[in-house]
């Protein structure tokens, strides 16, 4: 941690922007070649699952790799042969046998590039593909293709969110993939628009790279990672039953505005204001007080429930039993849990952020960005009474699925030849 905490203030003297612009022009010059196919060959799509294969702890971005992962390695399309692909500390990338076997190496599929042939860099593999940079330039050089998914760059718009280490190798991943990139699959129109507009540029690329924004699906039983119950589960969905109960989902961390979520759930409480509220998301990062404060806080497994490893099926009843979802976050590349509260027909209140607004739909409710705790509360409050107990009222969306993603992917690579 002290070396990537020395590291990360070094980079900008070992490692100037400009610096970083003009590598990463040079190698996008020296790669730089016309997009040849052989006309009724068949293509292959090589599905960077690096991180999933191993351990799909169902975050968000997970949850994305996992749907459209399926959805490719399970529906490909005439002409197409796709294959799932790991790299390791010690391996470069090679076949696997994923969804199946996970992990299991599928020897008779070698990964090289040729005309046609495409590596699409779906999970978020950032030191995979930084240690086999290498493998990844030969494979253009072969005539294959290179397109990477991305989900947010906060990262680097907002590092004090994120640890050292985190950012250290976001960096240098976001350098490599701007340099090797023919185009990128974004997952909302904001993250395309911050891509083209504030990325790209800030390593001198403002040409020869497309983009796409995916449609992300919200159904989590097209894509389950797992399936059981937690220990005291009926009893929770039991005690959702008695009173108004707000879902929030993600990872317990700085950028998700649990804290302010919390303080304001409090100054309800205390006036006795009956509400639950359950939050379903794996312990983070820079949150080690707040966590202490939900373990231990006075009205744990009463009004308060913190569901730190739920697996998809239980996070599934929980989106069908509760009464309403709320958003905290204090930015988002797309945030997920939103279309996943719209699929299911819930009530929306989130903070109001311009990624959000893209989305208006009935139902969905905002709070200020800079709310206080009692103006959230107040705003809960209202939401609660206004919303809620009108389930009619409550928002509902033509909701896209991941086999829409898989589609477009399929598409934007079909049209490069």
């Amino acid at each position: 941690m002290i070396t990537s905490a020395i590291e990360r203030r070094l980079q900008p003297y070992l490692s100037p922007l400009w610096l970083q612009a003009r590598q990463v022009k040079r190698r996008r010059r020296a790669l730089d070649r016309s997009t040849v196919c052989f006309a009724g060959a068949e293509r292959r799509l090589f599905v960077d699952l690096s991180i999933i294969c191993k351990d799909d702890a169902g975050t968000g971005i997970q949850r994305v790799v996992r749907g459209i992962g399926v959805q490719l390695v399970q529906g490909q399309p005439e002409n197409w042969k796709v294959q799932a692909v790991n790299a390791t500390r010690h391996r470069p990338y090679h076949a696997i046998a994923w969804p199946l076997n996970r992990m299991e190496s599928a020897d008779e599929i070698t990964f090289e590039g040729r005309p046609g042939d495409v590596f699409l860099g779906l999970d978020f593999a950032l030191d995979s593909v930084r240690r086999h940079e290498q493998q990844l330039v030969k494979f253009k050089r072969q005539g294959g293709e290179i397109w990477f998914v991305v989900h947010d760059f906060l990262p680097i718009q907002k590092p004090a969110w994120f640890s050292d280490q985190a950012v250290v190798r976001y960096r240098k991943w976001l350098r490599v993939i701007a340099s090797l990139a023919d185009g990128f699959f974004c997952n909302s129109e904001q993250t395309q628009k911050e891509l083209c507009e504030e990325i790209l540029p800030r390593y001198g690329v403002r040409t020869g790279i497309e983009s796409r924004v995916l449609p992300m699906g919200w159904d989590l039983a097209t894509s389950r990672r797992n399936q059981g119950l937690p220990v005291g589960f009926e009893k929770l969905l039991g005690q959702i039953e008695l009173r108004p109960t707000v879902l929030m989902v993600g990872t317990v961390e700085p950028r998700k505005g649990y804290e302010d979520a919390l303080t304001a759930f409090e100054v309800l409480w205390k006036k006795d204001f009956h509400c639950n509220l359950v939050i379903v998301g794996r312990p983070g990062w820079k949150t080690t007080d707040l966590q202490s404060r939900l373990r231990n806080h006075p009205l744990q497994n009463t009004n308060l429930y913190w569901l730190d490893d739920a697996s998809d099926e239980a996070l599934q009843k929980l989106y069908m039993a509760c009464d309403g979802v709320m958003i905290a976050s204090r930015a988002e590349g797309f945030g997920l849990t939103f279309i996943e509260a719209l699929g299911y027909g819930k009530p929306l209140l989130v903070r109001d952020l311009p990624v959000f607004r893209n989305h208006q739909s009935s139902g969905v409710w905002f709070f200020a960005a800079d709310a206080r705790p009692e103006e959230l509360a107040d705003a809960i409050e209202q939401w609660i009474e206004g919303s809620i107990s009108k389930p009619d009222e409550a928002g509902s969306c033509a909701a896209s699925s991941w086999s829409d993603a898989a589609r477009v992917i399929f598409s934007a690579l079909s049209l490069r030849c």
